[in-house]
Order: C-alpha cells, then sequence, then structure tokens
C-alpha cells in the first residue's frame, strides 16, 4: 500500500508538471517576403495557408504575403531571378521575427526558404 501510495503522488505531480509547463505560441503570423536588386521581376512559388502550393509569374519586386500558420506546420518560399544579373532575396518572417532566409545573385538563379514552425 506504501508504494502505491508514492507511485499514485509521483504520478500525480508528472502530470501537474505537464498541465502547467509552457507551451509557447501555437499560432504564427507568417510573412514572406522577396526583394532583389535592381528590382527586376521574378516568379514566385510558396506553400499557401491550407498547404496547398502557390505560383505566380513575372512578379515585381519587392512583393510580399502574409498568412497564419500552426505550430509543426510547413512553410516554404521560392523565388527565380529572371533578370540578366542582381541578386534575389526571400525571407520567412515568423511573428515579426526572421524565421529563414536566402540570397541568391545571378542569372536566372533560385533563392528558398522553408521550415517547420
Amino acid at each position: 500500500m506504501k508504494y502505491l501510495s508514492l507511485f499514485l503522488i509521483l504520478f500525480l505531480l508528472c502530470l501537474n508538471c505537464e498541465l502547467t509547463g509552457p507551451s509557447g505560441p501555437t499560432i504564427y503570423n507568417i510573412e514572406y517576403e522577396v526583394t532583389g536588386f535592381p528590382p527586376n521581376k521574378v516568379n514566385i512559388t510558396y506553400e499557401n495557408e491550407s498547404g496547398g502550393t502557390s505560383q505566380y509569374s513575372n512578379v515585381s519586386i519587392p512583393w510580399s504575403y502574409s498568412f497564419v500558420r500552426e505550430k509543426g506546420e510547413f512553410v516554404y518560399i521560392s523565388a527565380q531571378n529572371q533578370g540578366e544579373s542582381g541578386s534575389i532575396t526571400v525571407t520567412i518572417y515568423k511573428n515579426n521575427n526572421i524565421f529563414k532566409s536566402s540570397t541568391s545573385s545571378g542569372l536566372y538563379v533560385i533563392a528558398t526558404a522553408s521550415g517547420t514552425l
């Protein structure tokens, strides 16, 4: 009986720790941003708010898109430079902080950023 009581007390303590521990945010404000120099046209592919893929061609930059995603979900953006020179940068912001970013330079280069929230 003594061991059963001890086990029950330890179980309840562990359960309490799990319920009251820090969980952090479970929903994030996401912003995709594409910039470059000189401001050429780009082709953009990204994972949208429903988890599908969206694609746009010959987009003027700078460009941005905002939406909401949940913890554990995947985010992705890539942009391809359509100019003969220059650089392109893609950035993913999570709650207004840089989460992932990538820069590429040259003719028809692709910059890609992705991650799991």
